[in-house]
């Protein structure tokens, strides 16, 4: 891979690949959590109205320009980030980034625009509370960062995006979307050389900068269990088990990442499948994830299961947890636990556009993005002790909260 840091602080990376598609993405570091109390959800409407306008672009011009040659252009908001990207024939690299180019500059969130987005955004979440499995989530964190700047949804509410105006608009974008705040990041063939030239000229007027460095307040963490019940009118309980974990930047988040592969990674041979869904047939689907954010992280269970069945699944999880805590990984059961988390890794990387979207977040968060092979290497140095050690700080029963629909 090759990477620069422009005078204006934008920084650039690229794979370079042998396809006849090119990825092309601008990574900015703004998501909810730099949203001020009565702006939530700003950070999301603000990427919507990315596409609805520039000074030289209408919204369709921005919808036509990599549509008409079979090419597409989306974007995302996340906690820490937003994302904006677009895939098309290699051909046409240039018309994507110049277009994405002048959106993450020129945008101009014109009264009429804006409008109409907050209609939509509203719609979107009305149909967000409509959907308990994916709702659970926003309240979970919610509770777990209560009172910080992560705990809030991305979306934000009915009552703040009706609140937004283009002098609250235009204050956010102002203050987040800089060059130094940004990170361009490309995959595909193309010449870099002549690449780097074309973003240095579409950047032209940004001022001279150093790259932003983003400086957090932690959230402060209540460490008590609890169990929280939501009257939900659903056919089926949804239930949440989880607690803080590390951050990105901590170095026994690999580990951590392996022992979640094992108690509920996406196999079926994980223990939590085998055990609430294989074995006692309590649950159709049950995932162990975890989230790593700069400065801490988060790591959940989730599932869904009938009435009658909930608090046996809740006990059975628990159990689990117990086990790994207080049983070390034998070295078979490491071996097989290290080969399968490398292989997952390994087929990861042959999806172009997911290892392209994790690419250019690497790069915005930590300045460099790890070859696959050293990330290899750092599992295979991973022993059983220092798991062992992993599972008693994060997975007690004692640190969980559990959250349930009914």
């Amino acid at each position: 891979m090759e990477s620069k840091t422009l005078r204006s602080g934008l920084r650039f990376i690229h794979r370079q690949l042998d396809s006849p598609v090119v990825y092309v993405g601008i990574a900015i570091g703004v998501g909810t959590r730099h949203e001020k109390r009565g702006e939530y959800g700003l950070a999301h409407f603000t990427e919507h109205m990315l596409f609805k306008g520039t000074t030289s672009r209408s919204s369709k011009d921005i919808i036509m320009e990599l549509e008409d040659v079979g090419g597409e252009l989306n974007a995302y908001t996340g906690k820490e980030e937003t994302i904006l990207y677009a895939l098309c024939p290699k051909a046409y690299a240039e018309r994507a980034l110049r277009l994405m180019a002048d959106i993450v500059q020129n945008s101009v969130f014109a009264p009429h625009e804006l409008e109409k987005e907050q209609t939509v955004v509203i719609d979107e979440i009305h149909s967000y509370e409509d959907s308990p499995s994916e709702l659970i989530w926003d309240e979970f964190e919610d509770i777990v960062f209560k009172g910080h700047a992560l705990g809030h949804a991305i979306l934000g509410t009915e009552k703040t995006v009706s609140s937004f105006t283009q002098k609250k608009e235009q204050r956010f974008f102002e203050e987040h979307y800089k060059a130094s705040n940004m990170a361009v990041f490309s995959q595909g063939d193309i010449d870099v050389k002549a690449f780097e030239a074309l973003i240095e000229e579409c950047f032209s007027h940004a001022p001279e900068a150093t790259p932003q460095r983003r400086t957090y307040e932690p959230p402060r963490l209540e460490e008590s269990p609890r169990q929280i019940t939501r009257r939900r009118d659903t056919s089926q309980r949804h239930v949440i088990i989880g607690a803080s974990a590390y951050s990105m930047h901590d170095k026994r988040r690999l580990g951590l990442s392996l022992l979640v592969n094992i108690l509920g990674g996406p196999g079926m041979s994980s223990r939590l499948n085998m055990s609430l869904r294989e074995e006692s047939g309590y649950a159709y689907n049950v995932d162990c994830v975890y989230t790593a954010y700069s400065d801490t992280g988060l790591v959940a269970i989730n599932f869904g299961c009938s009435k009658q069945h909930v608090q046996d699944a809740i006990a059975l999880t628990h159990q689990e947890l117990k086990r790994i805590t207080e049983e070390q990984l034998s070295e078979e059961e490491l071996e097989q636990a290290k080969r399968q988390l490398k292989g997952q890794l390994t087929v990861a990387s042959d999806g172009h556009e997911n290892y392209f979207l994790s690419l250019g977040k690497a790069y915005l968060h930590f300045d460099k993005v790890e070859p696959l092979d050293v990330t290899m290497q750092r599992i295979d140095a991973l022993q059983a002790h220092d798991l062992a050690e992993i599972a008693r700080e994060i997975f007690p029963s004692e640190r969980m909260y559990t959250l349930i629909y009914t």
